[in-house]
């Protein structure tokens, strides 16, 4: 029930008894006054009792109502703490946005140095790239022109090869024909023909000096063990060889290559390789310079 309804109840209660009184005086002056004042009592008594009952029934619905009061103030002032709470959360969520803009800012302004710092090795990339490119266009070159004088090492090579195979092929013609010229002299008892050049080895000429050592005769062997470059000969001290003598390897008719003697004893000697076109092996032919030049003969 509003204030407003209990205001006109109250006012209509103070109206009934203001108008049953003028009523009862205005009974009371007439004859059967004593009728009309039990009934006009009666009428009192029975408004008084509803007064009291409105009464009872207003202070309960006041009660109620300042119970639901209590109720809204104690949920008001809930609402006022949730209000603070949210005031000092809204402030520290402020504070909090303040610090990320002035990070933000921060952030920024690193950006914008590392965007300079990438921009400038970005340029930085590029020269190099431009240097390596140069440098890749020289090593280019550079391979072509290795390429280039590898192959004109290679003909260089082959031309030595072939001029060392000649100059051995020559020095085995002098000492075949030293040996033919003093195997006359030995048989007609003439003076040997050049005798200033009967020693193979070119001793007797003082402006000339044998490569290698040189036989007698012509020595043939195989190749007995091979072991990387050392190379192990079935030919010794007693077959005439001598240590530095250079012995030709050959497989059939095909060409092997040379073996330097370091290692000599009386049947067997070893050396290592100093030329060819492929490895040795067990079973490879062997001779000398001499016996090179006579078989080629």
């Amino acid at each position: 029930m509003s204030t407003l309804t209990k205001v006109f109840i109250v006012l209509l209660v103070v109206f009934s008894i203001a108008f049953t009184t003028m009523t009862i005086s205005v009974v009371a002056q007439q004859s059967n006054w004593r009728k009309a004042a039990e009934g006009f009592l009666e009428h009192a008594r029975i408004a008084d009792a509803n007064l009291r009952h409105m009464h009872a029934a207003n202070a309960t619905e006041l009660a109620a109502a300042n119970q639901t009061i209590n109720e809204h103030l104690d949920r008001v002032k809930e609402l006022e703490k949730q209000l603070r709470t949210s005031q000092n959360e809204n402030a520290r969520q402020q504070s909090e946005l303040a610090r990320a803009s002035s990070e933000k800012n921060s952030s920024d302004a690193i950006n914008r140095g590392l965007l300079a710092q990438l921009q400038t090795a970005e340029a930085a990339r590029a020269e190099y790239q431009s240097q390596r490119d140069e440098l890749e266009r020289k090593n280019i070159d550079l391979e072509r022109r290795n390429v280039d004088l590898n192959d004109r090492v290679n003909e260089l090579t082959a031309q030595v090869a072939v001029m060392m195979e000649q100059q051995r092929q020559l020095e085995q013609q002098i000492n075949v024909l030293t040996n033919a010229n003093q195997r006359i002299s030995r048989d007609t008892g003439a003076p040997a023909i050049g005798s200033r050049m009967e020693d193979a080895r070119g001793r007797a000429l003082p402006d000339i000096t044998a490569r290698t050592p040189v036989a007698a005769s012509a020595i043939r062997g195989h190749v007995v063990e091979v072991d990387g470059d050392l190379v192990t000969l079935s030919v010794g001290s007693a077959d005439g060889v001598q240590k530095d003598m250079v012995f030709v390897v050959f497989r059939g008719d095909q060409y092997v290559g040379d073996v330097r003697i370091t290692l000599v004893d009386p049947k067997r000697c070893a050396g290592t390789r100093v030329s060819g076109n492929m490895p040795p092996r067990s079973g490879d032919q062997v001779t000398d310079s001499l016996g090179l030049g006579s078989t080629r003969g």
